[in-house]
């Protein structure tokens, strides 16, 4: 009775012990480092920046242009002319070019209305559309475009970064449940690793059937396997978080063999996360994509203004003072009568590129709006089935929570039967397997509930604001 005794004892030691403390990987600063360290969000990071560069290439179109033009003709020992022009044009945003310049034009055979006087022909004015591009051209068209873009790839970073950081903790809590299942497993074959050795030497002292060992080694053997499947599944756990982890210079790291997740029991103890109980339109409506969408049919609308502007015909109207400077002034002597002006007109007769292009545009603004509908109503479908899941799984969590500590009662009222002789070993270790079972259920969950809170807020884009 006393080998007996002793026995038991040694089983309730090894059986739900608690683990040694290790170093611990906490979601909150496994999600840092990815943001720091993570190649993509170091690119998420430059997408506003390559849309600035979209900014700068189109107020290069409203930069001034410093031009230069200079035609020599000899022949026969003689200069037959030189025609020089320099000038300088600077654009401005209501479809106007600001110019001023100097003509110098010389020669024996010159044309005489291209003559200039001896110190040049100083020359200042501007030139106009009134026509197509009085309203918009295409040098305003692409700097607006590029504004909008700009706005929207505010946007486009917070999804790709909400997406890396909802792929990172979705493999962190799975990282964290093949964990626990692991050291649960571990426990369990250490339990009937210490039940079949205690059989065998109770059966040689006569106090238990040799058949006891039978049934001992059966769920070892189970046991033993099960652990060995999932050591590989939380290998691949690791090597699959592992992934996510990188330092700030972009050296990749790797988790420390002695690197546990978050305790169960702190999560055990935090309080339930919240969800939005109410109607989900606000939520999808402040959602970035519908805002990465509005800046699309935005871009459409600038693209729109700009084609209907090419049905107008061409009207350019160029007006410059002219005037002699004198010791480098050009204002001297200055004449309202001296000038020069001219208009162009041009219009294509049948306009079908034009209205093509109106057509075109008017086409894909209905397809940007029919996309923004759809995407509405799959992030509502979303969110609603997404929020029961959670609700669910909070609900399942708190049944398999109180179940696995029911299990725990009825396994120690059977290891004390068991003791009297009331029992069999067939009934401790249906208890202790329910025992387990129970706890990986719990385990389970947790890590579940986790993860479905990630795709709440990731469907929300609110993982990274």
């Amino acid at each position: 009775m006393r080998n007996k005794r002793a026995v038991l004892f040694l089983l309730l030691l090894v059986s739900f012990t608690n683990w040694s403390q290790q170093t611990v990987l906490r979601p909150e600063a496994f999600m840092l480092q990815v943001l720091e360290g993570h190649p993509l969000a170091k690119q998420a990071k430059l997408i506003p920046e390559f849309a600035e560069t979209y900014v700068l290439k189109a107020r290069g179109g409203f930069d001034p242009k410093l031009n230069y033009d200079l035609s020599q003709k000899y022949y026969g020992n003689k200069m037959y002319y030189s025609l020089s022009d320099a000038q300088l044009k600077v654009p401005t945003w209501y479809g106007l070019s600001l110019q001023t310049g100097l003509e110098q034009n010389r020669g024996t055979y010159l044309d005489p209305q291209g003559l200039t006087p001896q110190n040049g022909l100083w020359y200042g004015g501007l030139s106009a559309n009134l026509g197509n591009g009085l309203l918009i051209d295409e040098r305003r068209a692409e700097l607006q475009k590029a504004n909008v873009y700009l706005k929207s790839s505010q946007l486009e970073q917070r999804l790709a970064l909400n997406e890396l950081v909802m792929e990172a903790g979705y493999a962190y809590w799975d990282w964290y449940l093949q964990f626990y299942a692991g050291q649960i497993l571990k426990e369990a074959l250490e339990v009937g690793a210490v039940r079949l050795s205690a059989m065998q030497r109770m059966a040689e002292l006569g106090d238990r059937p040799y058949i006891d060992t039978v049934e001992a080694a059966i769920q070892y053997q189970t046991r033993a396997a099960a652990f060995a499947d999932q050591e590989a599944k939380y290998t691949a756990a690791s090597a699959l978080l592992n992934r996510y982890l990188w330092k700030a210079d972009g050296t990749p790291l790797e988790l420390a063999l002695e690197t546990q997740p978050l305790q169960a029991d702190t999560l055990s103890e935090q309080q339930p996360k919240l969800v939005f109980a109410g109607p989900v339109d606000t939520l999808v409506q402040q959602h970035p994509y519908l805002g990465i969408l509005s800046y699309k049919l935005d871009v459409l609308a600038i693209e729109k203004r700009y084609n209907q502007e090419q049905l107008k015909p061409q009207i350019e109207l160029k007006y410059n003072f002219l005037n002699e400077p004198i010791q480098y002034n050009p204002l001297a002597q200055f004449s309202i009568n001296d000038y020069k002006w001219g208009v162009s007109a041009q219009m294509p007769l049948f306009l079908r590129k034009e209205r093509a292009a109106v057509q075109q545009t008017k086409l894909k603004i209905e397809q940007t709006n029919f996309e923004r509908q759809d995407r509405s109503a799959e992030l509502t479908a979303k969110l609603l089935s997404t929020r029961a899941e959670y609700l669910n799984a909070r609900k399942q969590l708190s049944i398999f929570t109180e179940n696995a500590a029911s299990t725990k009662k009825l396994l120690a009222a059977e290891l004390s039967m068991f003791e009297t002789g009331e029992s069999s070993l067939f009934m401790v270790n249906m208890r202790e397997s329910a025992a387990f079972q129970a706890a990986l259920k719990v385990v389970e969950y947790q890590a579940k509930c986790e993860q479905l809170w990630l795709k709440w807020e990731f469907l929300q884009a609110n993982l990274v604001r």
